[in-house]
């Protein structure tokens, strides 16, 4: 019995470590997302955990999309604590048509990736700035108008028929902007005019420090050309040379040539009158909120964890403002707050932040949490809009045993709210269940493999510990023990008050600490289990609230009443044993 249920407890903890690994093996991602129609972009397809030794199907792609190249890599990744590989196949795509496009789900060995939807924006496709055999081109991602505040795509880009031997170009500056190079270097094969082109591409973000017109000016382009004949200029081609100077050197055979790109203007736009405060320029903004657990659920000292997620299109994460709880009387708020992230919002190019703020009310009644405003200039519709999270109102409740809450002082380690399978903050997942189970089977085998050993069954019975008469004879040691140093003495009425005081506070971290000083001065040199099933359950919830992720504040008045029932019986335990049996033929005087 006892081996079925470790069994049983090994497989369920094996099931948690793989939990994240079930969540889905295969899935699609988008490295960047394009800003136009003629922007490349390059799609991901990871497979964790194995290989597959036939490439997904792409075929889908192509009503949409046109594959420009196609590589796969792999790489080892740490999942739940173990080395895991995972072997990725990287599509450098590019949109036929601007709208609103899907990446269709692909497949792969039996297992199938989420679409993905995106917004191309109308743009000019890709193509030589002009006829000759190496150009040099710079452009200007994104849609205007442009802030101060805004970071600015700058793609350069080389486009080569002729396979250069070597090249070499400058990074671009610009009075009233700084430069800062974004990824690596970028590789792909286009046809242009019935000609094949090799276009090498790095991509800059653009940081502007003044308004008006900043000019990037023309970037010069060193290169080698082949002199040889065209078929050995085709040999070379195919060879894939280096192309570009972050590529590294190449032959220095050839004919050297210079060639420069085009200047570039960009327009600033200054802060828009009457404007105060921060500024975020954007498409749309949008202001979510979820609860770990429902508001009217509130109590005095429980904590709720609430969190604020600011979700912006068409702008970057600098530009996203803090967000921040005011303070209100009647609870305290610990914010924690993310830093923001760019992502894809609603199908574009946009940012977002996420803030999760743990709320203890600290008296019973209504306590009204204000509205949360962030204001943000529109600019497809050039006003100024409000994005708003209305006014919540938590209907406190007071302690039911009339004892004073534990309201903390610093900030509460509250587990994040759960995420359900559309995507909600909800109840508990699989991995919360698992935990629970596992907990459970660890304390049912426990008690019962205790039980067991208890039983009088053999003669040589050790004596119960509590009793105040039992003494262990001199030198007896266990086998299992021998060599182990001795721990020193708990006194059982210190370790017990120490027990109540941390139940009355709601203190789990502290209430487990007396548990186990208290467990220890019941069972003395020996082992000890909880002989009511009160306590034994109450254990068993301070253990799931500690370790498997248990959501809000912990309650201690189960474990505070239990613990009186257990000492009740024990007590009522020892008297019976301290009592004897009569003698079964008495003496007369």
């Amino acid at each position: 019995m006892i081996r079925a249920l470790l069994r049983l407890a090994l497989l369920l903890a094996a099931l948690i470590a793989a939990t994240p690994l079930l969540a889905g093996a295969f899935k699609a991602s988008i490295e960047r997302l394009p800003t136009d129609q003629g922007e490349p972009f390059e799609l991901v397809l990871s497979l964790t955990g194995r290989d597959s030794l036939e490439p997904p199907n792409v075929t889908p792609l192509s009503k949409d999309f046109e594959i420009l190249d196609r590589r796969k890599r792999s790489r080892m990744d740490t999942l739940a604590g173990q080395r895991i590989e995972v072997n990725e196949w990287v599509l450098t795509l590019v949109a036929k048509h601007p709208g609103r496009l899907t990446i269709p789900s692909l497949s792969v060995g039996g297992e199938a990736s989420a679409p993905i939807d995106l917004t191309i924006a109308p743009g000019a496709a890709i193509a030589p700035p002009d006829d000759e055999p190496l150009s040099l081109a710079v452009d200007v991602q994104g849609t205007p108008p442009f802030f101060l505040q805004s970071e600015i795509p700058i793609v350069v880009r080389m486009f080569d028929r002729v396979g250069a031997l070597e090249a070499t170009a400058g990074q671009p500056e610009a009075d009233g902007a700084s430069f800062t190079p974004d990824g690596g270097l970028k590789t792909y094969s286009r046809v242009f005019g019935r000609q094949r082109f090799r276009v090498v591409e790095l991509r800059y973000i653009m940081r502007p420090q003044r308004t008006g017109t900043i000019q990037i000016p023309s970037l010069a382009l060193k290169a080698s050309i082949p002199t040889s004949p065209p078929g050995a200029q085709e040999q070379a081609r195919t060879l894939g040379r280096p192309a570009m100077p972050w590529l590294g050197g190449g032959f220095n055979a050839g004919r050297k040539v210079t060639v420069y790109s085009n200047p570039v203007e960009v327009e600033i736009s200054p802060r828009p009158a009457g404007v105060t405060g921060w500024f975020l320029p954007a498409r749309s903004v949008t202001l979510r909120e979820s609860w770990s657990r429902p508001p009217a659920q509130a109590k005095v000292g429980g904590a709720l964890v609430r969190t604020l997620r600011l979700e912006v299109k068409g702008a970057s994460p600098g530009q996203l403002p803090p967000l921040a709880a005011p303070e209100v009387d009647g609870v305290r708020q610990y914010a924690d707050e993310g830093k923001p992230e760019a992502t894809s919002v609603d199908g574009g190019i946009g940012a977002v932040v996420e803030t999760r703020v743990s709320v203890v009310p600290t008296r019973a009644g209504t306590v009204t949490l204000p509205a949360i405003s962030v204001p943000w200039w529109n600019v497809t519709a050039n006003r100024a809009e409000v994005a708003t999270l209305p006014a919540v109102t938590l209907n406190v409740s007071a302690s039911s045993d009339g004892s004073a809450p534990r309201v903390p002082t610093a900030p509460v380690a509250v587990p994040a709210p759960t995420l359900t399978a559309d995507g909600t903050s909800g109840g508990w997942n699989v991995r919360d269940v698992l935990a629970v189970l596992a907990v459970t089977v660890l304390v049912v085998g426990t008690v019962f493999y205790s039980g067991r050993r208890r039983r009088p069954a053999e003669a040589e019975r050790a004596p119960d510990p509590t009793h105040p008469g039992a003494v262990r004879p001199a030198g007896a040691v266990h086998g299992r023990t021998a060599g182990r140093p001795k721990l020193a003495p708990v006194d059982l009425d210190a370790a017990a008050r120490a027990l109540d005081a941390a139940c009355r506070g709601n203190d789990a971290a502290a209430a487990h600490r007396a548990w186990l000083s208290f467990a220890r001065a019941m069972g003395g040199t020996g082992a000890w289990t909880p002989r009511t099933p009160g306590m034994a359950q109450a254990v068993a919830e301070l253990s799931q609230h500690l370790y498997a992720g248990g959501a809000g504040g912990w309650d201690g008045r189960a474990l505070r009443k239990a613990l009186a029932t257990e000492r009740r019986a024990a007590k009522a335990r020892n008297g019976r044993k301290a009592r004897g049996l009569q003698p079964l033929y008495p003496t007369s005087r």
